[in-house]
């Protein structure tokens, strides 16, 4: 099972205001161990908040792919990526593979891939990957659309699957993903042509 986040590096809100007060507002989603990180990302705020959005990014993914969001815990400080090696073949501080500490307990079977998008307005991309007995899932109705139930049950076949290499993330333009019959319109509200 996989959940994706997406987190903005810059300190700025919808509006272009600095976010001043995240440690504030976020005093008690993270343990003190990881506002011991955030912290000694430096002086600047704004290291200090990128350091933030690679934390908040790697709980949002987390949850996601567990099915049951950002009210799964009382707090998300219950669980911690206190751990993350950088990738090899990767540039230096672009991309880290990490693990997650929930309750106190290593999650062994949790992956957490991260990569910093390029371009003028960088992003933190969190890959979380788990296995499918983690899913919330109350009602049953998720599980059972899955196409390969039976890889739950090979532990060889999942941790392939959880060990496997990741792929470097890549910007695709909103364009890109438009069907042709569809580009007229697509640029007809705003969007560039493509290609």
């Amino acid at each position: 099972m996989a959940g994706i986040d997406v987190a903005d590096t810059r300190r700025a809100d919808r509006r272009g205001k600095p976010i001043d007060d995240f440690q504030k507002r976020f005093q008690t989603q993270l343990s003190a161990r990881e506002w011991q990180l955030v912290n000694g990302a430096g002086k600047e705020m704004d290291d200090q908040y990128e350091v933030f959005s690679r934390l908040w990014a790697a709980k949002e993914a987390y949850v996601k792919a567990r099915g049951d969001g950002l009210g799964a815990f009382d707090s998300l400080s219950a669980c911690e990526f206190l751990s993350w090696k950088p990738l090899p073949d990767f540039p230096q501080n672009q991309a880290y593979d990490g693990g997650v500490v929930v309750s106190g307990k290593p999650e062994t079977a949790w992956r957490f891939v991260q990569h910093r998008m390029p371009g003028e307005k960088p992003h933190w991309t969190t890959v979380a990957r788990g296995p499918l007995s983690c899913v919330v899932d109350a009602n049953g109705e998720f599980k059972a659309t899955l196409r390969r139930p039976e890889l739950e049950r090979a532990a060889e076949g999942w941790q392939a699957a959880l060990l496997a290499p990741s792929p470097p993330c890549a910007v695709v333009l909103v364009g890109a993903l438009v069907p042709s019959e569809d580009m007229d319109g697509y640029v007809k509200v705003g969007g560039a042509r493509w290609p």
